[in-house]
């Protein structure tokens, strides 16, 4: 095996990791998203610390694809994992490549499901203390305002006065 072949065969070890982790990273968002649905808080605390565990397995990945690119090994042109495999101009090392950039649309998908999540699982975790407060006929300014017809402003009623008007 000469030390191009024992390079990329790191690489594609390295390749076969990365997606693993980013699974196991959609798989505790999917369970997420599930429980936070079913509003069971402790599940998705526990869903946090795994998802966290997972975060920093993918930081660790950082480190060894910038050892992989520095590696002597390494073929000279290209500054990622992807230019260096295909500046070999070899098939098996195209589709090495290609594999890279796959798992690099996977990791940014993970990347966007996370943040709507962790966005609505904020929302979700005001919304008790909104409704409460409401409620209590605590006035409150909405999150986002609508103007009415009349003047432009809109009335924003203390919690227990839209229920003594409506009554």
């Amino acid at each position: 095996m000469s030390a191009h072949e024992s390079w990329t065969q790191r690489v594609s070890d390295y390749v076969d990791d990365l997606v693993q982790i980013t699974e196991a990273m959609d798989l505790i968002l999917d369970e997420t998203r599930v429980r936070t649905i079913a509003l069971q808080p402790n599940q998705v605390d526990e869903s946090t610390v795994k998802l966290a565990e997972t975060i920093s397995q993918l930081e660790a990945m950082v480190e060894r694809r910038d050892v992989l690119l520095r590696d002597p090994e390494a073929p000279e042109a290209g500054l990622s994992l992807s230019e260096k495999l295909l500046a070999s101009r070899r098939i098996e090392d195209a589709r090495l490549a290609r594999r890279c950039g796959e798992a690099a649309e996977q990791i940014k998908t993970t990347h966007q499901r996370a943040n709507a999540l962790f966005v609505c699982q904020y929302h979700l975790s005001q919304f008790q203390s909104e409704m409460l407060d409401r409620l209590a006929g605590v006035a409150a300014p909405p999150t986002y305002e609508k103007p009415n017809a009349k003047g432009g402003q809109k009335s924003n009623r203390g919690g227990g006065e839209l229920f003594n008007e409506a009554a």
